[in-house]
Parts: structure tokens; C-alpha cells; sequence
């Protein structure tokens, strides 16, 4: 038996496509490449503010995140000089603050990939599990001193 209802929401969908995606568009309400990064920082520094011990910096990750995530929306911050007036800090706080996210973004875009890649336990294949000739050479020439 059919299911109409599948069919017709499924019809209903493909007509509209369309018109929503130019209406987005027309509206200016589809992200930038810039924009989507910047909410993904943002989101990482309200989410570092919430765990900072120390007030006044969780603050102001909690502020410049806010901001960062609302970055280029209509009542959001379009550049530097506005993001240094909703949040009240300095441009050097905010290149640190960026900074950090960054690194935390890689982190976590490293550690995605390695699990997509098979997992995060793998097995003797990277430098630090294996041991070297040398030191193989050294730990044979220890346990036959050790022997004598």
C-alpha cells in the first residue's frame, strides 16, 4: 500500500526548493564561508568561557563568542572596529581569543578525521610506539650489563 502522505510532503518539498533557496538568497540570509568559521569559533569560545575558572576571561570569551556567532547578521557585527564595540575589548584580545579557537577547532578536526579514519587506537603506527634502532641497541646493551 502507498503511503500518500511520504508522497505528497516529498512532492511538496521539491516545489518549494526553489522558491526557499531565492528567497535566502535574496534576502541575504545565506552564510559566507567567513561567516560559518567565525560561528564555529565563536561557539567554541562560549563553550571554553563556560569551564574558565577565572571570571573576567570567561566574560570575555562569553561576549566576543556571542558576537563572533551573530558576525555579519543584521544586528551582529560586520567588521573589526564594530566587534571592538559590542564586546568592549581590544583588537589584541580578540586575535588571541580567534587564535585559541582556531587551535581548538584543528584539534577537534584533527581528532574527526583520525576517528572517521579508523579510530582513535591505533596500533603501533606512529613514531612514539615504536621503539628505534638505537634505542633497541641501547635497552640489548643495559640488560647484558645487567646480566653480568
Amino acid at each position: 500500500m502507498k503511503d500518500y502522505m511520504k508522497e505528497f510532503e516529498a512532492h511538496l518539498n521539491k516545489i518549494t526548493e526553489s522558491v526557499l533557496d531565492d528567497e535566502v538568497q535574496e534576502a541575504g540570509m545565506e552564510m559566507t564561508s567567513q561567516q560559518r568559521k567565525l560561528a564555529e569559533y565563536g561557539r567554541i569560545l562560549m563553550d571554553q568561557a563556560a569551564t574558565t575558572k577565572d571570571d573576567e576571561l570567561s566574560n570575555v570569551m562569553a561576549k566576543v563568542g556571542n558576537e563572533l556567532t551573530n558576525f555579519g547578521s543584521s544586528f551582529g557585527a560586520r567588521n573589526l572596529e564594530e566587534l571592538i564595540k559590542k564586546t568592549g575589548t581590544t583588537p589584541n584580545v580578540i586575535k588571541k581569543l580567534l587564535a585559541y579557537a582556531e587551535g581548538i577547532a584543528a584539534t577537534q578536526n584533527t581528532l574527526a578525521a583520525d576517528q572517521d579514519q579508523g579510530g582513535l587506537d591505533d596500533e603501533g603506527d606512529d613514531e612514539f610506539t615504536q621503539a628505534s634502532d638505537d634505542e633497541m641497541a641501547a635497552m640489548a646493551d643495559r640488560a647484558a650489563r645487567a646480566r653480568r
